[in-house]
């Protein structure tokens, strides 16, 4: 019973095992989760693989933007090619065209009274030979035509100077007279010089050429490689001490009678 004035106390509720999760009681409602787990068993095939996606297959799209020539106007790959490519790769070296085996006698056609093989490949084509020819005579013409204006252009001294150039140079002595059954004559200048070192006469003496040229080499108008360093050096004698070099006092001094010099403490 309530008292008069009193306030009676809320009503409880009970909940039950049916009333949670919707009322239902299997394992998905009782785990709380979306879907039930399922299990693999023997027999049982494996799940599909899911594609790969397009962005792990590596480069989708490229472009090779070309950086030579005028404002970038030229391709990579638009003078030469990956591959080189033989012009006759695979194909047998022919000495010689055998005309008997690539047109046999039986096969010719008569012609004017003759079964002449055609003679008309690469063998017997002189057209390139013409071109060549043909260049070779321009490049002349202008070469004669530049030596004519060169030529009105030089001085008198210049001449001279070309005149003496292109005389040759001196016979030497070496080489003997002029014409070798001259040898031996006193009065064409072919007697013999005696050389005691000389196993027997002749007339190309090395012991006689270093004595006249004092051992230096002839080269005629030619110049050594070695020479090009050190050439004034050879007779060069007039060597001194100098004047403010470090002075050699030890080898100078190696025999001398004293004991070694100091300085004083």
């Amino acid at each position: 019973r309530l008292l008069s004035g009193s306030r009676a106390p809320p009503q409880q509720h009970c909940l039950r095992a049916d009333d949670m999760n919707n009322g239902l009681s299997t394992e998905r409602a009782l785990r709380g989760v979306f879907s039930t787990s399922s299990y693999i068993t023997v027999g049982d095939p494996y799940g599909k693989k899911s594609a790969k996606d397009d962005r792990e297959k590596g480069v989708q799209m490229s472009a090779d933007f070309p950086k030579s020539g005028i404002a970038g106007a030229l391709p990579n790959n638009a003078l030469f090619a990956k591959e080189h490519k033989w012009l006759f790769g695979g194909e047998k070296y022919v000495d010689r065209t055998m005309y008997l085996k690539t047109q046999p006698p039986e096969t010719r056609k008569k012609g004017f009274g003759s079964s002449d093989a055609k003679r008309r490949d690469e063998f017997s084509n002189d057209i390139e030979v013409e071109k060549w020819r043909e260049r070779i005579k321009g490049e002349m013409e202008f070469a004669e035509r530049f030596a004519a204006h060169q030529e009105s252009l030089l001085t008198e001294e210049d001449r001279a100077e070309m005149e003496r150039l292109s005389q040759s140079p001196e016979r030497r002595w070496t080489h003997g007279p002029e014409f070798l059954f001259d040898l031996g004559k006193e009065a064409m200048g072919g007697t013999t010089p005696y050389e005691m070192k000389d196993a027997r006469d002749t007339w190309y003496s090395k012991h006689r050429l270093a004595k006249e040229t004092a051992g230096k080499q002839f080269t005629g108008g030619y110049a050594t490689m070695s020479s090009a360093v050190g050439e004034n050096l050879k007779d060069f004698n007039a060597w001194t001490k100098p004047e403010y070099a470090r002075q050699p006092v030890i080898r100078d001094n190696f025999y001398r009678s004293t004991g070694v010099m100091r300085t004083g403490f």
